[in-house]
């Protein structure tokens, strides 16, 4: 697990896992829709925001497994990612 302790390694993870979730969710809700055809219509919905921050709570398991793990540095990048999405959702709220 020490080759994974790095901040790298846990901002990639935690900006990826919640795309992941987002991706799994539609894949079953209406598999006929390609990615970014999701990504255009709840753009043009306005409900982003709903649910980046609903899959960015994916991210508290990753930073858990991490923290198991003693993987610290890993587990300060995912906060990090999570961060980020903070502000995306503030800022597609705002917009």
């Amino acid at each position: 697990m020490k080759k994974v302790d790095n901040i790298f390694s846990g901002l990639a993870g935690g900006l990826i896992m919640p795309l992941i979730v987002l991706a799994g969710y539609f894949s079953i809700h209406d598999p006929k829709l390609s990615l970014i055809d999701v990504f255009h219509r709840l753009l043009e919905s306005r409900v982003m925001s709903y649910y980046l921050s609903l899959c960015a709570i994916a991210n508290l398991l990753l930073f858990f497994i991490f923290l198991r793990f003693n993987a610290e540095k890993a587990a300060l990048g995912v906060l990090g990612a999570t961060i980020v999405y903070a502000f995306t959702v503030l800022f597609l709220k705002l917009s």
